[in-house]
């Protein structure tokens, strides 16, 4: 099969990278880009150069893919996985994370395989102690570990190098990847989630709490029947499981076929079945022939599926995180035949909490999802990036302007449809992020030092200090103030880490 460019970037630089002597490697490419061919390619050229290799999944889904595709392109490898023969002696090996992990520590019945290549699918979800000491011991006895990730944040205490293969622009210039049409009809209120923090997903009890109020369904449905008239193939994802089987019951329920899939069973169209890779690759088949126009799901299908032809999206969720955020919104995004977009039904805010998912992202590995929202959401307060607006009619997601490209009503005043803990809607005006409110009086610049200091001795983050700084005195300090950073993006970072030369 012929290769893409960003396919071509990643093999030869991860090649480029483990000869030159690098150990701990990521390779990132947005979804839906092609990262199994990425991976295949390596897995070759590691049976011929290194001895072999090892490919690590978590999640049976994933793991059924990924050794239909491996078998696709030819490659002989044996199953670590519940349920599977094994055949421990081939080169090249897929294991399930959860069952090496069982089997080499817990039950000592086999090592690790022996190659020096350990590849590691959907890194950023593979980041807990067992892979971590998977990891270590994997270097310690020789070997070298290469992460695959379309969404490289929190992860950058595992890795030393970074290698960029694509970019958002890019796959759609080459029409690989269509974009998200954003429709944000309502959002839950969040002011009675008490430990939500910025930049992390919410438990999934306050999710529930957020998301599973009354008449929640009836506004699902209401817009889906507006936004997807035709009945597109559509994936709905859920704040937990019982909820994603609600949702497909009362989709069955208004005439409409749906389906269920979690890591222990499969709902459709009213009956449980056991899950394994039959029936859920049936539940798969009848999506993609019409059969069962919604597939709900909490998060097995947020990471690695490859369904192409869904082209209708319901977030009936709150993702705090970038991470989710992304890998979820990017599944309906890859191209088929006919289709050049894909509509985005947002029930939980993300669109304003974390921006287009159309646009390009600059990865580092110093990144984290608390930081990456919480910096997002600052440059909107300060002004220097542009809060997204949704339309009060149509309720379609625009960057900026007063009328409506989508049905051309003109607002002159923002606002939001959040709906309340009784179920009913509030119109809620203006901007989400206000801005911060920030003076000089005579003694800030004696204040904010003193903050500066104990943040420096405390091991805070400016953020942190200025948050301390408003706590005593009611106000935000000016950012052009002796001992701020002149650069925005350094708020998120330890005071002690940033130098003298940094400073204002």
């Amino acid at each position: 099969m012929e290769r893409r460019p960003n396919q071509i970037r990643a093999n030869e630089k991860t090649i480029a990278a483990i000869v030159g002597g690098a150990k701990r490697v990521c390779v990132t490419s947005p979804t839906g880009s092609g990262k199994t061919l990425m991976i295949t390619d390596h897995l070759t050229w590691a049976k011929q150069e290194q001895g072999g290799a090892s490919l690590f999944t978590n999640r049976k889904m994933l793991f059924d893919q990924t050794a239909l595709q491996l078998t696709k392109a030819g490659i002989e490898f044996g199953r670590r996985a519940s349920g599977h023969d094994l055949a421990l002696l081939r080169d090249i090996q897929l294991c399930m994370t959860q069952t090496e992990l069982n089997h080499v520590y817990n039950q000592e019945s086999r090592a690790l395989h022996g190659g020096k290549a350990l590849l590691i699918d959907e890194a950023h979800n593979q980041t807990g102690e067992g892979m971590r000491r998977i990891m270590a011991d994997h270097v310690s006895a020789g070997g070298y570990y290469v992460g695959y990730t379309a969404t490289p944040i929190d992860i950058g205490h595992l890795y030393d190098e970074l290698i960029m293969a694509g970019k958002l622009s890019e796959m759609f210039r080459l029409g690989i990847l269509v974009p998200a049409e954003t429709f944000g009809p309502d959002e839950p209120d969040l002011k009675h989630i008490r430990k939500y923090r910025v930049g992390e997903d919410l438990s999934e009890g306050d999710n529930i709490k957020a998301i599973m109020r009354p008449g929640i369904f009836g506004r699902v449905l209401e817009w889906y029947w507006k936004l997807n008239a035709d009945q597109r193939p559509t994936i709905l994802f859920a704040p937990g499981v019982k909820e994603s089987i609600f949702f497909a019951e009362q989709f069955y329920k208004a005439g409409i076929s749906a389906a269920h899939i979690d890591g222990d069973d499969v709902w459709i169209n009213g009956e449980f079945h056991e899950s394994d890779s039959a029936v859920r690759q049936q539940v798969m088949d009848a999506s993609k022939a019409g059969d069962i126009k919604v597939v709900c799901n909490r998060f097995v299908m947020r990471e690695g599926i490859d369904a192409p032809w869904l082209s209708h999206s319901i977030f009936a969720t709150v993702f705090g995180s970038l991470t989710s955020y992304l890998q979820s919104g990017g599944r309906p995004m890859r191209c088929c035949e006919g289709k050049t977009r894909y509509t985005l039904q947002d029930h939980g805010g993300n669109w304003w909490r974390h921006g287009s998912l159309n646009e390009d992202r600059e990865w580092s590995l110093e990144l984290t999802n608390h930081r990456m929202v919480a910096e997002r959401q600052e440059k909107i307060r300060e002004h220097k990036e542009i809060e997204p607006i949704v339309c009060p009619r149509c309720a379609k997601v625009r960057p900026c302007g007063n009328q409506c490209p989508f049905c051309g009503f003109v607002a002159h005043k923002k606002s939001r449809m959040v709906v309340q803990v009784n179920g009913t809607l509030k119109a809620v005006p203006g901007d989400v992020f206000r801005a911060k409110t920030r003076r000089e009086e005579f003694d800030t610049l004696k204040q904010w030092k003193r903050c500066y200091y104990q943040a420096k001795n405390g091991g805070m983050t400016f953020r942190q200090a200025e948050a301390t700084f408003f706590r005593t005195n009611g106000y935000y300090p000016p950012t052009n103030l002796p001992l701020m950073p002149r650069d925005a993006s350094d708020m998120f970072r330890r005071v002690d880490s940033v130098s003298a030369e940094s400073l204002v």
